[in-house]
């Protein structure tokens, strides 16, 4: 095999190295100064198509997971919606039970009894508008028989929620009080208020349950979103401190490489002096 020329005009074997020297050194700084200005290690399929293809569904179910918070979050307006209506319900059960309790009076007669047949009608109708008017997003829990089933993760799992008819389990167990037995009869241990009462009790009871059901279910699901960014992260995400060294140490390489380039097309030159 001939020996490749040393000397030509024609073939710079010098440069061809130096040259494809400076190609190697820039193709690596470009590679590292992308990973420094994203941040990322797999920025793009480019980077590495198979951890890329990876990293993206994890992408997909994190957002996802964002999703399901977002419908929990509405799930659980709707029974903070229902709660405070029971709360406002009970204040005025409370109030029922102090009008009935003197409507039972026998001796409660005239103008006096009308006016207190007047209280207790009214806050009959308080409590008819809460039920009705505890909605959210046109949505009620107090005034139906129909629970709610709401996502809660990103394989299509619900949580159901407890309807709680107060209008037939509480509203509907306050008769007429018309006179001081049927007062009696209302406010009486095994009475219609105190039936109302407990519907009432246990109604709360549920729908704190179903709240307590969501917010930890939020929680859990949150931890998966931070656990699943953890681990994208130890995939795609590029060690800065480590780049910052290797662009450091590559800029020294693409000065060195031009001047070896440099020197390596001067080369030519020196044969002029042997025609002199």
């Amino acid at each position: 095999m001939e020996a490749p020329m040393s000397n030509s005009v024609n073939t710079n074997v010098g440069a061809m190295i130096a040259l494809k020297n400076l190609n190697n050194v820039s193709d690596s700084l470009s590679t590292t100064q992308k990973r420094i200005s994203t941040g990322l290690n797999v920025a793009d399929a480019y980077d590495d198509g198979a951890s890329y293809a990876v990293a993206e569904g994890i992408r997909s179910d994190v957002k996802a997971i964002g999703a399901v918070n977002e419908r929990l979050a509405v799930g659980k307006g709707m029974i903070d919606v229902a709660v405070k209506a029971g709360e406002n319900i009970s204040k005025s059960l409370q109030d029922v039970r102090v009008v009935l309790t003197k409507l039972a009076d026998q001796a409660l007669t005239g103008a006096d009894r009308t006016n207190y047949e007047n209280q207790y009608n009214t806050l009959k109708n308080d409590i008819d508008n809460f039920i009705k008017d505890a909605k959210y997003n046109d949505i009620t829990l107090i005034n139906t028989s129909t629970n709610q089933s709401i996502i809660s993760n990103i394989d299509g799992g619900n949580i159901t929620v407890t309807s709680q008819n107060m209008a037939t389990a509480v509203y509907s167990q306050l008769g007429a009080a018309s006179d001081y037995s049927a007062a009696a009869a209302l406010i009486a241990t095994t009475g219609a208020l105190a039936n109302a009462e407990s519907n009432l009790g246990r109604a709360m009871n549920q729908l704190a349950a179903d709240s307590r059901r969501i917010t930890n279910q939020i929680g859990f699901n949150n931890a998966i979103a931070d656990a699943t960014n953890t681990g994208l992260g130890s995939i795609v995400d590029a060690d800065l401190a480590k780049e910052s060294a290797r662009l450091q140490s590559l800029q020294v390489k693409q000065q060195l490489s031009s001047q070896a380039l440099s020197i390596a097309n001067q080369s030519p030159q020196s044969l002029l002096g042997l025609f002199r």
